[in-house]
């Protein structure tokens, strides 16, 4: 072995100074903070308003620091004379990953501890666990800058006078054997714990779409799926050989040697799972034109690193037990205290990774006395409809039936920042008529987008008369037989983050704009930078407030709770409301995923607990559905790391992203498409399945204008064709949309200040103020056939917006003959009055209504209905 020289800790300082050095470059150069280990935030010294605040500086890089040059002084001290500097490249890239998987973990917990989120320390330390491989893959990527500065910082000095000891490889305790049931052993033992934590139970368990729950099987044994199996064994292999390989180079006599050998070991046996299951996904994975293989396989790559953090620390103490018994059995040593020591290490160790398993157990919905009092409503209260072995959970009414909720954003209430062109007007009115002119183009829902800093413009002083506007166009609404999704809006966090005038933006970045949302009193950014780059939702002085929010700095987040606690009370009974948007496209924080997934999680948590509470205090109160989204991410990339299942136990929740595929997310800027339409539909499908909840899109669109004169369905204006695609991706998955949006006002920050019409509906002439009808195809795809209501179960719906065919199928329940529990209620456009067939269907009747007909009738059992 070699004599360690005096450049071993300038080795270990290099290593770990160049490694935090990429990675401050790396946040420098990633705007995003998407892809750097690290953003760029966590370098910046900022005024501390707690933990999180600091946790980067804090906890990160130390963390950072100390393991890398522990890894790297420990792998000097223990390498042989013959190790060569590619090989010590490879060994302290290994460190780099490492250390920085560890320092993640740190960061996580630090960040997140005491925030109240459901499932305390299970869910921390599950989604911490998750999490710390994810900035490892990053770190993969540029790990061998500092790894090979730091090998060849450092010269070996021989030790002429001691004789050269013997390889750890000749001893028989750590043959490829002995290194095999050292890593097979804890894999064996927690796998069936570890595995369905990190994979299914995990942020991003949606993305995969395998299912690794273990399942009670015959004769009470829990057995996994065999894939899972495979990526085990591939993990205890891998490691086992990386092992075995390394310990004829390194020195494992020593247990810190060990250890670090062990845990970089297991993290290549975690990668390798990685692969493995990303392999298995490619057939899935490349159907379609898109590149979701790329991101797809770096989280399950970084999965796999989780993996290996998890199971690393197994491996030495289970190497240490079966090596020290066998001397003390062959009576070679005395080694009752590290048997001991190792023994409690690993049951210790599996005890809190089966505590860290989050629980996620639902209750079941229930329908009321006041829920079942609107039975007969024009508009009956709305609940969910759980999930079953054949049919996923869904949006019903109170008389059992799915319902459909198809319809548009307004945003007619929002309160806007001053507009960006002085003299225009940031919205347009709302009256009577839009409704008329929604519900003749066959909505049945409107998404209402209201605002914060409108609804409480002081701290604790709330605006009665804003929330009579809100009252008054619920009931506007629901005269014309429409539903309303209450949406707490917010674009870029608020009015408030806009840029001062004269403000100077370094170059490739402009003065942000202030846009919708939270009250100035409530915008705390620190000092943040208000100049936009690439995204609006990517600013500094937004990622910092919303960082802010989800950690109750200064209680702002209570507050909105509070505010949620008032909106609750005022439409506690009132059916026509069909649920509260607790938040717009959340913004992601400093530190996506902890903010943006696990922290978001735990306000809209307190947000739904609250909406509870009020209902309940309220005279004929009853639950109505609360529509959960992700992080805006979602938006800006057809996919993100949601809220961790189990965030909340509420059997009333919908899981509502914004399927904006193929149109505005940032891939298109880039001519790329990371996500298709259809890959769309089916990850958000996979999440609301992964939750237990019924899916629904609160917005979509954007993919061209919707403005023409022409009228002919074949006509370009909104690209009908990407509009047909998203029509037959959401009749496939039977559920309802708010298109984005019914009328955007010339003045608004959301419209482009030089066009002269704007809006993505209903356009309106900056000119003259006169309303632009949308194009006739953009109308046939929005107003096409489809099912209100449906009783019992939807099966298959199809509705062709050229030729007008239709046709839908569904089980009903036997036993209900009449009244709104049989009820099939379908929407059918146009002047031509439909001629329907149907079977298992009685009672069939067909009537004009303005806009199109309502075709309906009584089903019992099988049925189906078809039109053309």
């Amino acid at each position: 072995m070699s004599r360690p020289s005096r450049r071993a800790p300038f080795a270990a300082v290099v290593t770990a100074g160049s490694l935090v050095a990429v990675c401050a470059a790396a946040a420098y150069a990633d705007p995003t903070s998407l892809f750097a280990p690290l953003p760029w935030s966590a370098f910046q010294v900022t005024p501390l308003r707690g933990l999180w605040s600091v946790a980067g500086v804090a906890v990160f890089l130390p963390v950072l620091v100390l393991v890398t040059a522990w890894g790297t002084a420990v792998s000097f001290r223990g390498a042989a004379e013959s190790t060569g500097r590619k090989r010590m490249v490879f060994r302290l890239w290994g460190v780099t990953v490492l250390a920085t998987a560890l320092a993640r973990l740190a960061q996580m917990v630090a960040e997140t501890a005491g925030a109240g989120v459901h499932g305390g320390a299970r869910t921390l330390v599950a989604t911490a666990l998750w999490d710390c491989g994810l900035p490892a893959s990053r770190v993969a990527l540029i790990g061998w800058i500092p790894a090979v500065l730091g090998a060849y910082a450092h010269r070996y000095r021989p030790r002429p006078e001691e004789p050269k000891r013997r390889r750890l490889s000749a001893q028989p305790h750590y043959g490829w054997r002995w290194c095999l049931t050292g890593t097979a052993l804890p894999l064996a033992l927690l796998g069936p714990l570890v595995g369905p934590m990190l994979w299914e139970g995990s942020p991003a368990a949606a993305f995969y779409g395998e299912q690794l729950s273990l399942r009670r099987q015959p004769f009470g044994l829990d057995l996994g799926p065999a894939r899972f199996a495979v990526e085990l064994v591939t993990a205890a292999i891998v490691g086992a050989i990386l092992l075995a390989r390394s310990s004829r180079r390194f020195d494992y006599t020593r247990p810190a040697d060990l250890l670090l050998g062990g845990w970089l070991a297991a993290l290549g046996g975690g990668a390798a799972a990685g692969v493995v299951q990303t392999l298995l996904a490619l057939p899935r994975d490349l159907q379609g034109t898109d590149l979701f293989v790329i991101p797809d396989a770096g989280l399950r790559i970084g999965t796999g690193l989780s993996l290996g953090v998890a199971f690393g620390w197994g491996v030495v103490p289970t190497l240490l037990l079966i090596s020290r018994l066998l001397e003390v059995i062959s009576g070679q040593r005395r080694r009752i205290a590290t048997v001991l020591a190792s023994a409690t290490a690993l049951a210790l160790g599996s005890w809190l990774l089966a505590q860290a398993t989050p629980s996620t157990a639902t209750a079941t919905p229930v329908v009321d006395a006041g829920a079942r009092a609107t039975a007969g409503a024009p508009l009956p209260a709305l609940t969910v409809r759980p999930a079953t072995t054949t049919a996923p959970a869904l949006i019903s009414d109170v008389n059992g039936r799915q319902v459909l909720l198809r319809g548009v954003n307004v945003n007619q209430l929002v309160d806007y920042a001053a507009p960006p062109t002085p003299g225009r007007a940031a919205v347009r009115p709302l009256g009577d008529s839009d409704f008329a002119r929604m519900a003749a183009l066959g909505f049945d829902v409107v998404r209402l987008d209201v605002s914060w800093s409108a609804l409480e413009p002081s701290r604790g002083q709330f605006d009665q008369a804003y929330l009579d506007r809100i009252k008054a166009t619920v009931a506007m609404a629901a005269r014309h037989g429409l539903y309303t999704d209450i949406d707490m809006h917010e674009d870029a966090w608020g009015p408030a983050l806009a840029a001062p005038a004269g403000t100077t933006c370094p170059s490739g970045s402009t003065p942000s704009l202030g846009y919708d949302g939270a009250p100035a009193w409530a915008t705390l950014i620190d000092g943040a930078s208000r100049c936009q780059a690439l995204s609006r939702d990517l600013t500094p002085a937004n990622t910092r407030a919303f960082s802010a929010f989800y950690h109750d700095t200064d209680g702002i987040q209570s507050e909105l709770v509070r505010t949620w606690s008032l909106v609750a009370r005022t439409f506690a009974n009132d059916p026509a409301v069909a649920g509260y948007g607790v938040l717009n496209e959340p913004g992601v924080g400093d530190d996506a995923p902890a903010t943006s997934s696990v922290l978001l999680g735990a306000y809209e948590n307190r947000a739904v607990q609250a909406i509870r509470a009020a209902e309940r205090q309220a005279t004929g109160g009853f639950p109505h559905l609360v529509f959960i989204e992700p992080s805006v991410l979602w938006s800006g990339l057809g996919f993100d790391a949601a809220p961790p299942r189990g965030f909340s136990t509420d059997p009333y929740l919908v899981f509502a992203p914004h399927l904006y595929s193929e149109s505005i997310t940032m891939d298109q800027s880039l001519g790329l498409t990371l996500v298709s339409v259809e890959r769309g539909f089916a990850l958000a499908e996979q999440q609301a399945k992964v939750y237990g909840m019924p899916l629904w899109a609160g917005e979509w669109g954007w993919f061209g204008s919707t403005t023409s004169t022409t009228g002919s369905p074949a006509d370009p204006a909104g690209n009908p064709a990407m509009l047909h695609r998203f029509a037959a991706a959401e009749d496939q998955a039977r559920i309802g949309d708010a298109y984005w949006v019914w009328k955007q006002a010339c003045g608004s920050p959301e419209s482009d200040q030089h066009a002269t019409v704007v809006g993505n509906l209903v356009g309106v002439d900056c000119a003259t103020g006169k309303d632009v009808a949308p194009s006739a195809g953009t109308v046939a795809v929005l107003s096409r056939a489809y099912p209100r209501t449906a009783p019992g179960t939807l099966t298959a719906l199809t509705s062709d917006t050229v030729s007008g065919a239709f046709s839908l199928t569904g089980v009903a329940p036997l036993a209900t003959t009449t009244g709104p529990a049989c009820t099939l209620d379908v929407w059918y456009p146009g002047t031509t009055k439909p001629t329907p067939t149907a079977t298992g269907l009685t009672q069939l009747t067909v009537h004009q209504v303005p806009g199109g007909w309502r075709v309906t009738g009584c089903a019992a059992g099988d049925y189906r209905l078809s039109i053309g």
